[in-house]
């Protein structure tokens, strides 16, 4: 008797199916393992039997390098234009062309990255893009023309959005449902990271003062700035190599020997214990797919179709709409109105140095002409630089038509960067870190639609306060509070759309509100450049407006995972081993 159980656990291990059996193992993470039942769970279980330790922080801390090294290149051009703008002599529409141009492959590729990730793997998109983005921006940094430099910079946006996206779901994954939410604020506590040391760097390489020059290829500063800045993509493709796929994504698959194996090493790494000793044989899961189906373009063609249906079809549509929508007008206010903070800045801070002891709004600051401002003589007034501010490059091709001219507001071409520029971007990204921390304090412990909710009304409420500003210090304010409201509304709206889309579509799902994000952006910059000067009241209150709006719409997200109806998907065949009869029912016959 004791041998056929034996025989039949070890049949338990090698099969690689489902199991309907609830029977589970209990654990506790100070070492003991309770083993109960028929040792078999579903994935939600397993992973919270793996324990939570040493495996999850070295793999937060790998993924956390990888969101710097996309939160890098995202915010590159804001500080190498106003030295480019001198050594490759741009000109202002060149200048709005190079900062557009990580936005703009950025979003042609949003879609596409996606549905690679949920039918091909997340770990091999990851690899492949951080380590052409890495050689991408080393060629970037010997760029001697406008053109190859443009060239470079679109590829690397093209190639970093995958890794942006993909990362929220390959990390999620590796996380029970309680400590998910909690993962991915940390994670985009890493992206605020990037924005407090990237300004750092710059404020320390890119005042350097040398030029190199070898077969007739300039290397000086600023291209010393942009080589520097390949070295995480570089580092993070090494290190995530080492790591296995998520195994999530492997159960929906079908790969449950590879989900079992990994989880189990996630287990040994945790708990320091051996990895048979894990508790679970068996892992269950509803959405089946053999290993075999994936291993021609026709099929993996036809898994991204499937998956595109189900992204946009009912039941999910309604939610990827409202998430889509809501993902929209945050990004319309945060990278629209609060990437026009330092500019904001910068006027005050000119518009006092040349009129002391006098207030002025926001929108009596945009109707007056530079030249009533005293913007004539920038150089003589503190250095305060134009083209120096994450945005100024957008202002530069609405300058064009709001008869605003950049270029002639110089005497000569100047790259000198005042340091308020970055003092006030380092104190920006130390507020957003604050917001990180009160994320990462209430996940998990609230309701997964209150934080969204309160984000995106704050947040609104604070985008029409800039119409009332009348200092500089104000606008400090005004933008902390802003920035920091709407880059955590960003990350918990990722987490989210972790939670209630199936595993099999949450990338793709993650890519969908991603670009419609990233347009919302785009729109947010073109209607502020166009309507600053002339209406400058309108595109304050339609992005504090909409960024509300889209807060509230977050009382309509979903509490738990959304369910696709089995008639909704294919039915993929699953491998059968030669199991015993009585034990093949017992792991079908759901009341076995």
């Amino acid at each position: 008797m004791k041998k056929l159980q034996e025989e039949e656990q070890q049949l338990l291990f090698d099969y690689d199916g489902p199991s309907d059996s609830s029977s589970i193992a209990a654990v506790d993470f100070s070492g003991t393992i309770e083993k109960s039942g028929d040792e078999s769970a579903s994935f939600e279980r397993a992973m919270h039997l793996a324990g939570h330790g040493r495996y999850h922080v070295s793999l937060m801390l790998v993924c956390g390098l990888i969101s710097i090294a996309t939160g890098f290149q995202n915010s590159l051009s804001a500080y190498i234009l106003p030295a480019a703008q001198c050594d490759l002599d741009l000109t202002s529409t060149e200048m709005g062309l190079l900062n557009a141009a990580i936005p703009l492959g950025g979003t042609l590729s949003a879609m596409l990255w996606g549905v690679l990730a949920d039918a091909t793997g997340r770990r091999h998109i990851m690899i492949w893009c951080l380590l052409i983005d890495g050689i991408v921006t080393l060629l970037s940094s010997l760029s001697q023309n406008f053109p190859i430099l443009f060239i470079l910079r679109f590829i690397n946006g093209f190639v970093i959005g995958g890794p942006s996206t993909v990362i929220v779901s390959f990390l999620g994954e590796f996380h029970p449902e309680k400590t998910r939410a909690t993962a991915i604020c940390y994670l985009g506590m890493f992206w605020t990271i990037s924005g407090i040391v990237l300004p750092g760097f710059a404020w320390i390489i890119i005042p350097l003062e040398f030029n190199v020059v070898v077969c007739g290829l300039v290397f000086n500063s600023w291209r010393l700035f942009v080589g520097i800045l390949a070295i995480p993509s570089l580092v993070s493709a090494f290190l995530i190599s080492k790591y296995p796929e998520s195994p999530k994504f492997l159960i929906s698959q079908g790969k449950h020997k590879k989900a079992l194996q990994i989880l189990r090493e996630v287990f040994a790494s945790n708990t320091g214990m051996q990895a048979h000793q894990y508790p679970v044989a068996v892992l269950t899961y509803d959405h089946h797919k053999s290993n075999d189906e994936c291993n021609s373009i026709k099929a993996t063609v036809s898994k991204m179709s499937e998956q595109l249906h189900q992204v946009f079809a009912p039941p999910l549509l309604k939610y990827t709409a409202l998430i889509s929508f809501i993902m929209f007008t945050n990004m319309f206010g945060g990278l629209g109105l609060g990437l026009w903070f330092p500019e904001l800045f910068n006027r005050f801070e000119a518009y006092y140095k040349s009129h002391p002891n006098q207030t002025i709004t926001v929108c009596e600051l945009a109707h007056l002409r530079e030249e009533n401002l005293g913007l004539t003589n920038l150089q003589s007034v503190g250095h305060v630089h134009i083209s120096s501010n994450f945005t100024s490059q957008i202002i530069s091709i609405a300058s064009n038509l709001t008869s605003i001219s950049v270029d002639d507001t110089f005497e000569k071409c100047d790259s000198f960067v005042d340091d308020k520029v970055f003092i006030n971007t380092i104190i920006m990204g130390l507020s957003c870190l604050l917001g990180n921390f009160a994320s990462i304090l209430l996940a998990g412990r609230l309701d997964r639609r209150i934080m969204p909710i309160a984000t995106g009304v704050i947040s609104g409420i604070a985008g029409v306060l800039i119409y009332f500003l009348r200092s500089s210090t104000q606008n400090l304010i005004v933008a902390c509070l802003f920035s920091s409201l709407s880059s955590t509304a960003n990350v918990v709206i990722c987490s989210v759309i972790v939670d209630v889309f199936p595993t099999n579509v949450n990338s793709m799902a993650m890519c969908a509100a991603t670009l419609a994000g990233r347009f919302g952006a785009i729109i947010s910059n073109l209607l502020f450049g166009l309507l600053f000067k002339t209406s400058c009241e309108i595109p304050i209150f339609l992005i504090g407006g909409l960024v509300t709006c889209g807060g509230i719409l977050g009382i309509y997200l979903p509490k738990n995972l959304v369910d696709v109806p089995e008639k909704n998907r294919r039915s993929f065949p699953i491998p059968q081993k030669n199991l015993p009869e009585d034990m093949e029912k017992q792991m079908f016959n759901p009341a076995g």
